[in-house]
């Protein structure tokens, strides 16, 4: 008993020091990873924006928007996965190919257990299989592979006609609140020689009082739209730097290429869509997932070769070759199991991509729709802004021969601002409704 605590003491000993050297290793290292996050954070900071060609303040809308995908850190990811599933078929694939195990050992032997010491010694086997069937299984993970990876690009280019629009509509957003800023601005300082006019009328007694209250109404919402106006501009600013950083912005308006305006006024077909394809290859990954579920029930059937030397140099070198047979006879349910998910999976799959499809006709038509209603609108709005023109040059003209007084000038500037603002709005929405439906029918991923 003495010589085995004996014996034992030094491993006591060291299983001591491992203990307390572990727990001085994770206090010493606490302060060391913090150190190492903050170097990474510091390193990752603005590195996604490094060798990406910058577009130029006249560049198109294609080409700054070409530049927001490739900075934006959510389509690296989807990238990566991409990658990743590419990796994945080359790791299915493998299970086609040829298996190659070798092993060897080194250590003692006895030719008889009873009598003698223990010989030196050292063997090798090596040992090659074919899988010739497994019920389509591994064709199948193939496939599944194979899928996995178009899905994984089609996921990006989802991502992309997404990221594209809200990226366009925050360029259009800021040109607008740019324009928004400068016109009411001088239509203020427009206003307020007509405005200081009317004031002295009414302290002439010229224009009732109660029209002046209503003019001065009129000045604060104009001045109410001056600072609404900063503030949209400020927001409009903030949305654009999420998607473009610190890329100064266009002196263009975004509007999409004609070839790119043809396809989204006139190809409605759902089929085209990114998400109906992005559902249907759902489904189709589904099937084949069931189908690697099913082949768990079929035979595993391999050919094999090998051969292995023993460690005793008297033995002699064997050798064997055939074709193995396997088929597992019981699992507690765990294949049936498998199986039943991978079934509703399927039907999950199929019932998602249903209500994919019909939202997305359902989206298409609403758009088509909207797209003509905001053209007519703003057709209409530009036809009438010429009458209000010319009722605005009219009265102006007849101020001089005392037929119009500055109130009815007032008014009609006021109506022309109006309608003008009106006209921008429309011009706006029309924009976004037409990239709305270039990313649902996928053209910023062509």
């Amino acid at each position: 008993m003495v010589r085995i605590k004996n014996f034992l003491l030094p491993f006591v000993l060291m299983v001591a020091n491992a203990v307390v050297g572990c727990s001085n290793y994770g206090a010493s290292n606490q302060s060391s990873d913090e150190e190492n996050i903050s170097k990474l954070v510091e390193d990752l900071n603005g590195t996604s924006s490094q060798s990406v060609k910058l577009p130029t303040a006249s560049a198109g809308m294609l080409d700054f928007l070409e530049y927001a995908v490739a900075i934006s850190p959510e389509i690296a990811t989807l990238r990566a996965e991409e990658v990743r599933a590419k990796s994945g078929i080359d790791l299915a694939f493998s299970a086609n190919r040829p298996q190659v195990n070798a092993s060897s050992s080194v250590g003692g032997y006895k030719a008889d257990i009873s009598s003698g010491a223990f010989e030196r010694g050292a063997s090798v086997s090596l040992n090659v299989s074919q899988l010739l069937f497994d019920g389509g299984g591994a064709e199948s993970e193939l496939s599944a592979a194979e899928l996995r990876l178009a899905l994984a690009e089609t996921s990006t280019q989802v991502a992309i006609n997404r990221l594209s629009t809200e990226a366009a509509v925050a360029g259009v957003s800021l040109l607008l609140a740019e324009e928004e800023l400068l016109v009411v601005q001088e239509f203020q300082a427009e206003i307020k020689p007509y405005a200081a006019q009317l004031r002295r009328m009414s302290q002439s007694g010229l224009i009732d009082r109660s029209m002046l209250d209503e003019i001065n109404g009129r000045l604060l919402e104009i001045d109410i739209a001056v600072q609404e106006a900063k503030s949209a501009f400020n927001v409009a600013e903030m949305e654009y730097s999420k998607y473009f950083g610190d890329l100064s912005a266009s002196t263009q308006n975004f509007v999409l290429p004609d070839r790119f305006e043809k396809i989204a006024l006139s190809d409605t077909s759902f089929l085209n869509a990114p998400a109906v394809r992005e559902s249907a290859l759902r489904v189709i990954l589904a099937e084949k997932q069931l189908a690697i579920a099913r082949s768990a029930f079929y035979p595993k059937v391999t050919a094999e070769a090998g051969s292995a030397s023993p460690m005793d140099p008297n033995e002699s070198l064997s050798a064997q070759a055939g074709v193995r047979l396997t088929y597992q006879l019981g699992d507690g349910g765990a294949r049936a199991a498998n199986l039943s998910m991978a079934k509703a999976d399927k039907e999950k799959a199929k019932r998602a991509a249903e209500l994919i499809v019909g939202d997305t006709k359902k989206t298409l038509r609403a758009l088509s729709a909207r797209i003509d209603n905001i053209a007519e609108v703003h057709r209409l709005s530009e036809k009438k802004l010429p009458i209000l023109v010319d009722q605005l040059k009219v009265a102006e003209s007849q101020i001089q021969t005392g037929q119009a007084n500055i109130q009815k000038v007032f008014e009609a500037k006021l109506k022309v601002n109006d309608l003008e603002r009106r006209i921008r709005r429309s011009r706006v929405e029309l924009v976004k409704a037409k990239l709305d439906m270039a990313a649902a029918l996928g053209l910023f991923s062509i």
